[in-house]
C-alpha cells in the first residue's frame, strides 16, 4: 500500500510539472526573480532528475552519492521546452520501472543513506527526498511562471490539474 501511494505521489508531481513545462513562455526561460538563484529553464533541468536521482541511488550498487548524482545530472542542460515533455514522461517510466522492483518490506526496513550522511528506511527517505523536492521545485516552477508571464494560472494548475 505505502508503495503505490509513494509511486503515486512521484507520478502524479511529475505530471504536473510536465504540463507546467508547457506553460513556460518561450521569452521567460531565462527569468530568475534575483540574482543567484536558478532561472526557469534551469528549474526545468533540475526537475528533470529530482524525482528518479535518489532512487536510481539507492538501487544502485554505488556507495557515494554525490559523484553518482553528478554523472546523472550530465544530462541535465539537455533540457529544452521542447523536449520537457517527453523527458517527464521518460521519468514517469523511470520511476514505474523502479518501484517495480521494490517490495513493501524493503520501504519499512531497508536502511539507506542520504547524501548527507544520515540513514534512514528507503520508504520514509524517498518521502524526503523525491517527493518533497518535487512538490517544492514544482511549486517555485509555478511562481516563476506567474512572475514572468500573464497566464492565468492558479490553484488547480499547482495541485491537481494534470492535463488541459
Amino acid at each position: 500500500m505505502l508503495k503505490e501511494i509513494l509511486k503515486d505521489s512521484i507520478i502524479k508531481e511529475l505530471k504536473l510539472i510536465k504540463r507546467l513545462s508547457t506553460k513556460v513562455p518561450t521569452d521567460s526561460l531565462d527569468f530568475r526573480p534575483k540574482e543567484n538563484v536558478r532561472s526557469i529553464i534551469e528549474l526545468l533541468q533540475y526537475l528533470s532528475g529530482a524525482g528518479t536521482g535518489m532512487l536510481l541511488f539507492w538501487q544502485s550498487n554505488e556507495t557515494e552519492a554525490r559523484p553518482f548524482l553528478m554523472k546523472l545530472r550530465e544530462n541535465a542542460p539537455l533540457v529544452t521546452l521542447e523536449n520537457a515533455a517527453a523527458i517527464f514522461d521518460a521519468q514517469i517510466e523511470l520511476v514505474n520501472e523502479i518501484f517495480a522492483s521494490i517490495s513493501e518490506e524493503d520501504l519499512a526496513t531497508k536502511v539507506v543513506s542520504y547524501p548527507w550522511g544520515t540513514t534512514d528506511t528507503l520508504g520514509k527517505a524517498i518521502l524526503e527526498t523525491s517527493v518533497k523536492w518535487l512538490t517544492g521545485y514544482k511549486m517555485q516552477l509555478f511562481l516563476y511562471i506567474k512572475q514572468a508571464s500573464d497566464l492565468a494560472l492558479s490553484t488547480p494548475d499547482l495541485w491537481r490539474k494534470t492535463e488541459d
